[in-house]
């Protein structure tokens, strides 16, 4: 799979609409939206790379993806959790830092953030990992009977929907927590990452820039909590939705254009590339400023300053080193799990 710039803009643009969402910055209520870009451009990644693997050798090595995963993505969070353990007694010294660093070490912070009420929050943005890594804990057992099928987009297409409509029974019958946090019910947009991965339509400008306009307006709605029941409703079914598919098709569009003017620009594609510890980094500073009554151009300029600073010492001291002994430990290096780290491990 050739490195697309482009896929590391569509991740800067991800990362910003969190941080901006989380920073409670105006305009960018619905930027949680941003993490639905995020799932499916990893299912497109990750689906194209473990397919181009098992067409080529015939299997998916699945030790070696588990082992790359492993490397790419826990350095930088253990990194994190051993800061917030460090400075927890200080700054948060009511919250059980053991319990929170635990659950989201083990990726579990999906379920806990799903069922367990008043979960100190400070670490709880690790709950998307969960769903991320519990996906791809099956992924490379399932995708190659998924691939032997007559159908296999069909079969995705049809996962795609029971996951949808699924997500949509449980914020129906249950609440808007189980069906926002849960990888059940979370994982639709991964799977129509690997729908566009497996089937590479190609999608015109003009349903691009429709597509655009509509995730912009998804970005632009009201945050869940603060509206009637019906609304918090609509945020984790239709919303959701809304997000995904638009997704969908800037992504399919991108992975045929490459050399987008914005989207493969040096700033962006390098944003792009500090996405990962941009996220891991950016939201205990954000929370704990929220909390304290911060403004919010204050809390998203010292958010950004301190997650950016944070995500480039990750990706040049620990990531990249990191990378190259794992390119010189397996030097098959165009196999699953392997291309530029911020494209082969979102």
């Amino acid at each position: 799979m050739h490195y697309n710039p482009a896929l590391d803009g569509v991740r800067a643009l991800s990362i910003l609409a969190v941080v901006l969402f989380h920073s409670n910055v105006p305009g960018a209520g619905g930027g949680f939206a941003g993490l639905d870009m995020f799932f499916v451009l990893s299912g497109f990644l990750i689906t194209s790379l473990l397919a181009d693997e098992y067409r080529q050798a015939g299997d998916i090595r699945i030790g070696r993806f588990y082992a790359r995963r492993a490397l790419r993505l826990y350095p930088t969070l253990l990194l994190m959790l051993a800061a917030y353990i460090g400075l927890a007694p200080i700054v948060w010294p009511t919250e059980n830092r053991w319990m929170s660093a635990s659950l989201s070490a083990l990726y579990v912070m999906d379920y806990a953030m799903a069922f367990i009420r008043n979960l100190p929050p400070t670490v709880a943005h690790t709950w998307s990992l969960g769903v991320e890594e519990k996906f791809y804990l099956l992924w490379p057992l399932l995708l190659p009977l998924v691939l032997r099928t007559r159908r296999p987009v069909a079969w995705l297409v049809a996962a795609f929907v029971a996951v949808t409509a699924w997500r949509y029974f449980v914020a129906l019958n249950w609440g808007w927590r189980q069906a926002y946090f849960s990888f059940d019910t979370r994982m639709s947009g991964i799977l129509l990452g690997a729908i566009a991965a497996l089937a590479r339509p190609k999608v015109s400008g003009g349903s691009v820039a429709v597509a655009s306009v509509a995730l912009a307006f998804a970005i632009a709605m009201p945050f869940m909590p603060s509206l009637p029941l019906h609304r918090e409703v609509e945020a984790v079914t239709l919303s959701i939705t809304l997000a995904e598919l638009c997704s969908f098709l800037l992504i399919c569009h991108v992975a045929d254009h490459a050399h987008s003017r914005f989207l493969a620009s040096r700033p962006m594609v390098y944003i792009g590339r500090l996405s990962y510890g941009i996220f891991i980094w950016h939201f205990p500073l954000v929370f704990t400023l929220r909390k304290l009554g911060t403004p919010v151009w204050i809390t998203l300029t010292c958010g950004i300053a301190f997650s950016f600073a944070m995500a480039a010492i990750c990706l040049h001291l620990v990531d990249m080193p990191i990378k190259r002994w794992r390119e010189r430990a397996w030097p098959l290096s165009r196999l699953a799990g392997s291309a530029p780290p911020i494209q082969s491990d979102p």
